[in-house]
């Protein structure tokens, strides 16, 4: 279990941009990750996210334009199209490449973000051909019923009968394992780090992939 005071000394050993999925693993409240009002619905929303237009135009605002590469995809979103790349020292992920975009990924921390970070390919990627993301596989991030926004933590973190420990939420909430996709809408278990156990779910209102 990572405590309040291991976190403080974790984030202190690692440069200031680093991960950024480790937002999700070490921070409670993510700044792009405020709670929302709750949503009504008896089915679950799927969306994919697009990080580029039709034209390859970036969807976001671009704040840093680097250089660097991707070694192998995202452990963050299970799509072709993602990425685990590093610029430097500072590794991101996921990044998003386009048939339409050549030559460059686009680094975001959440399909909520409003900005992102460009990296200019020195090399190819591991399969440039990629494939049409779909809905099939995790759950690159979630938004429950009550309102929370919730990121796939790529790091370490705990595992209880029933499944790890696999999303940060804001208000320092964890949703554990995958979606109980039988039921409409589809469910998770939620419940704080420190949980001894599993018992309530929460139901999916967005599931973004």
């Amino acid at each position: 279990m990572v405590r309040q005071t291991s976190r403080a000394r974790i984030l202190a050993s690692v440069p200031l941009i680093s991960l950024l999925s480790i937002v999700w693993a070490l921070v409670a409240q993510p700044a792009s990750a405020t709670s929302k009002p709750a949503l009504a619905g008896t089915t679950t929303q799927t969306h994919i996210y697009q990080a580029f237009s039709s034209s390859g135009r970036p969807t976001v605002r671009i704040t840093s334009i680097l250089r660097g590469s991707c070694w192998i995809g995202s452990l963050a979103a299970g799509r072709d199209d993602a990425w685990r790349c590093m610029s430097g020292n500072y590794i991101f992920d996921p990044c998003f490449s386009s048939s339409k975009a050549q030559g460059v990924v686009l680094c975001v921390e959440s399909p909520w973000s409003t900005s992102g970070v460009e990296i200019v390919l020195t090399k190819r990627l591991p399969n440039p051909y990629a494939g049409r993301p779909s809905t099939t596989g995790l759950p690159w991030a979630i938004q429950t019923s009550t309102g929370l926004r919730c990121g796939f933590v790529t790091g370490g973190t705990a595992a209880l009968r029933g499944g790890r420990a696999n999303y940060g939420c804001d208000s320092n909430q964890w949703l554990w394992g995958s979606p109980f996709r039988s039921s409409k809408p589809w469910t998770i278990y939620i419940a704080p780090f420190n949980a001894k156990h599993l018992s309530k779910r929460v139901k999916i209102a967005v599931a973004w992939f």
